[in-house]
C-alpha cells in the first residue's frame, strides 16, 4: 500500500477531516445538528428537531451558525415549498451542490 492510498476514505471521513478545525470552536448544540445532518443526510428543520431532541429555536440557531461557517447546504423542498432541506456541504465540491438556494427560484 502506497502513502497516497493509506486509507480508503468514505464521504463522512472526508467531511470530518475538512471540518474538524472549524467545528471544534462551535457550541455543543451546533455540533449535534452537524452530526445529525452528517449521518442522516437531507432533513427539514422539523426532522432535525425530532432527530436531535433540541428545541426549534436552538436548531434554527445551529443552522444559521453552520451556514455562516460555510458548512451547510440548503435545498428547496419540492414537497412543500415553504420548507428547506438541509445537509452538510460536501468539502469535495466547495460550490453548492444544489441549483437553487432555499427560497430563491
Amino acid at each position: 500500500m502506497t502513502k497516497t492510498e493509506k486509507y480508503l476514505y468514505s464521504e463522512t471521513a472526508a467531511v470530518q477531516d475538512v471540518y474538524t478545525r472549524r467545528i471544534v470552536q462551535l457550541s455543543p448544540s451546533v455540533k449535534l445538528v452537524f452530526k445529525v445532518l452528517e449521518y442522516k443526510g437531507l432533513l427539514t428543520q422539523k426532522e432535525l428537531v425530532a432527530e436531535s431532541y433540541l428545541p426549534p429555536r436552538t436548531v434554527r440557531y445551529a443552522l444559521s451558525r453552520l451556514k455562516t461557517e460555510g458548512m451547510l447546504e440548503e435545498r428547496l423542498y419540492h414537497k412543500d415549498a415553504r420548507q428547506c432541506l438541509y445537509a452538510v456541504k460536501s468539502p469535495l465540491h466547495e460550490d453548492s451542490l444544489s441549483n437553487f438556494a432555499c427560497g430563491m427560484v
